[in-house]
């Protein structure tokens, strides 16, 4: 028998398909939510709302932004070297620690067979066409030191096949399987000033 009314079932669902949520913290986070104030919880629906509404990927470079484009691509329009990342939130680590002032690339994830991500389902093909058209000096790839990633950097090597854009990625002193956004400054502050060639 089940003591939980079935909205709140359906809130705690929700809950738990956030990455990174299990069942209990799901739990834990519902029924937190049911202790607030009405007015709380309002702002707080609101605020989802309206990030969902005005949040959108940047043309240039697919970083969230809420602008026409992202500050990065603006501000330091005419930059030379583009670190490219996974995700979004990769860039943060990069911009909290100060140690890196070029622009940035989302790619949307890394190939990887298994979850049915293909070269086609990320921005591949737009990289390219930045690196050249930029005439980009330097790209760093940033993409963590997961054998997806290792494979996706491999395929931007051959798709930059005979440019003369030098390629570089972080040096290892990024854990195996780890995301960026959860990586300390200084272990970020190594690891980008000890990158290689690829």
């Amino acid at each position: 028998m089940n003591v939980e009314p079935q909205s709140l079932e359906a809130l705690i669902a929700e809950f738990s398909s956030l990455p990174g949520i299990g069942q209990k913290t799901a739990r834990r986070l519902a029924y937190h939510m049911l202790t607030r104030s009405k007015n709380d919880i309002e702002r707080f629906a609101t605020s989802l709302t309206y990030a969902s509404e005005m949040v959108h990927p940047c043309p240039h470079c697919h970083a969230y932004t809420d602008q026409e484009c992202c500050s990065v691509c603006s501000e330091r329009a005419g930059a030379k070297v583009i670190c490219v990342v996974e995700k979004s939130s990769d860039i943060i680590p990069f911009e909290r620690s100060g140690i890196y002032r070029g622009l940035y690339f989302v790619l949307g994830g890394v190939i990887s067979p298994l979850d049915g991500i293909g070269p086609e389902n990320l921005h591949l093909a737009q990289l390219v066409e930045r690196v050249k058209s930029e005439n980009i000096e330097e790209l760093v790839l940033a993409l963590g030191s997961s054998p997806e990633a290792d494979s996706t950097a491999l395929m931007i090597d051959r798709m930059l096949t005979g440019t003369n854009v030098k390629r570089t990625r972080l040096a290892r002193g990024i854990p195996m399987g780890s995301d960026l956004e959860f990586v300390d400054e200084v272990t970020m502050l190594r690891a980008f000033e000890g990158r290689v060639n690829l």
